[in-house]
């Protein structure tokens, strides 16, 4: 009986050493790692969205023991990808080892390459919180960002919800091995929009959509993941391609329904807003100057996060992306609009620069940067 209780005792310590935070790790036995994975007793979304006074509290301690370059940091997310212009080491690594960027994309690269990356960047803690790690883990494009892994069926093909959950699974398994605890998924946009959406997308029947990304994002936070739902406001309706040009929705936002019945029957952590421009919209959701969505206040702050009360994590969608680069400083102005996470920021270290000055003088945009630091802190703390 006292050797149980010991045991217990050990174990429990052992649980409060981890802070919360994945401990994904890998011993390599021959070609394979062995995985050891903390197993949560309630999905991430819950926790994330449930009143936690003490995880309140330290978020509040190690805000107040940050920099305000460490601080910045949470904001920012750099990619690894070498055959696409992203090199881990002098680009990376270099980010985060300097404390320009604290999270980490692993946008392409095959998992062997992306474990050893991880196991490298969890080395560099900021007041011992380790990078968060992300991927774009849908079933249509997992066999292209993770060259070697087997293709799987679209997410067009996934017609039941057992389909869904499988899929899930075995994206979850891959991500076990990575140690990534972000997915950029699912698309709740419909499937229209031949030029990117199509077969990414669940169909075109909201009802469908609606209940397929419930069990994906369901199957993925159960796991102690963080499922993203994107592209806000709707890049299903509308013409073209964001990574080669600006798309318009002109008039009424049609797909915001869903994204409004997803986040709040769902509870995903993450909405990923898309570089969409909204013209002549009957609510007065008009982007500035035909900016796009990802630097509007209007569509962030005033329409996602106020009238709609999301309590999550905003996060742009690329900003390596053309629809982005049209519009000039474009990542500092998304920072402005009220995203949380900026992602693949043209210069990280410039950003991170931006928006230190801003928390340092106490602005008004400085506590809103504030708030943005703290909801990442809240899940590097859960995860």
């Amino acid at each position: 009986m006292v050797k149980s209780a010991l045991l217990l005792t050990a174990l429990s310590s052992l649980a409060l050493a981890c802070n919360g935070q994945s401990t994904a790790k890998h011993k390599n036995t021959g070609n394979e790692p062995m995985i050891i994975k903390k197993r949560t007793p309630e999905d991430i979304g819950s926790r994330y969205y449930a009143a936690n006074a003490a995880i309140d509290k330290r978020v509040e301690e190690l805000y107040a023991a940050m920099t305000p370059q460490q601080r910045a940091a949470q904001m920012i997310m750099v990619a690894s990808s070498e055959t696409l212009g992203y090199p881990y080491a002098t680009t990376v690594k270099t980010s985060v080892q300097a404390q320009n960027a604290a999270n980490v994309l692993f946008l392409k690269g095959t998992r062997d390459q992306f474990i050893k990356q991880h196991d490298e960047l969890v080395g560099y803690e900021i007041e011992g919180l380790v990078p968060l790690f992300a991927c774009d883990c849908e079933p249509t494009l997992l066999h292209n960002k993770f060259p070697g892994q087997p293709k799987m069926d679209a997410t067009a093909n996934l017609k039941t919800e057992d389909a869904v959950r499988a899929s899930v699974d075995t994206i979850n398994h891959l991500m076990d091995e990575i140690g990534i605890s972000i997915n950029f998924a699912p698309i709740v946009d419909i499937a229209k929009n031949a030029a990117i959406i199509n077969k990414r997308s669940f169909g075109n029947d909201p009802a469908l959509i609606m209940k397929q990304a419930g069990v994906f994002i369901d199957e993925t936070q159960k796991d102690g993941k963080a499922a993203t739902i994107k592209h806000f406001p709707g890049h299903g309706a509308v013409t073209g391609d964001t990574h080669k040009q600006s798309v318009f929705i002109n008039g009424k936002m049609t797909e915001l329904a869903t994204f409004e019945k997803v986040m709040n029957q769902s509870k995903p952590v993450f909405v990923m807003v898309g570089h969409i421009s909204v013209r002549n919209n009957p609510e007065g959701f008009n982007t500035e100057n035909d900016r796009p969505a990802t630097t509007s206040r209007k569509i962030v702050t005033e329409l996602l996060r106020d009238k709609m009360d999301f309590k999550g994590i905003i996060t742009t969608d690329a900003m390596n992306m053309q629809a982005s680069k049209n519009f000039p400083d474009a990542d500092w102005e998304a920072a402005k609009a009220g995203v949380d996470l900026v992602l693949m920021p043209a210069d990280p270290a410039k950003l991170n620069r931006l928006i230190a000055a801003e928390i340092t003088k106490g602005s008004a945009l400085g506590k809103q940067f504030e708030a943005s630091v703290k909801r990442m802190i809240k899940l590097k703390l859960l995860q």
